[in-house]
C-alpha cells in the first residue's frame, strides 16, 4: 500500500513532465512558424478588377403561349432581330 502512493506521485509527475513537454513543442512550432513566415512571407494577390460585360439583352412582350406573353430577356439574332431567351422565337426588334 505504501508503493501506491508513491507510484501515484510518479505518475502525476510523468504526467506534468509529459504535459510541459507537449507545450513547449507547440510553443516551439508557433515560433518556427512566425519565423519563417517574417522571412518568407507569402506572395499577395493581386486584385484584378472585373469590368461587368454590356447588358446585351432587351426585355420585350414575348407573342408565344410558352412564354405566357410576358416579357422576356430578347438578345440579339441579327440585324434588326432579337431572339427570346426562353423559348428561341425569333422576332424583329421594336
Amino acid at each position: 500500500m505504501r508503493d501506491a502512493l508513491a507510484l501515484g506521485v510518479l505518475v502525476l509527475l510523468l504526467l506534468g513532465t509529459s504535459t510541459a513537454l507537449v507545450g513547449a513543442v507547440c510553443v516551439a512550432t508557433v515560433g518556427a512558424r512566425a519565423v519563417r513566415r517574417f522571412f518568407f512571407p507569402a506572395p499577395r494577390v493581386r486584385l484584378v478588377r472585373v469590368v461587368p460585360a454590356p447588358l446585351r439583352y432587351v426585355w420585350v412582350t414575348c407573342d408565344t403561349a410558352r412564354c405566357a406573353h410576358l416579357q422576356t430577356r430578347h438578345y440579339p439574332a441579327g440585324p434588326g432581330l432579337v431572339a427570346c431567351h426562353d423559348c428561341g422565337t425569333v422576332r424583329p426588334r421594336p
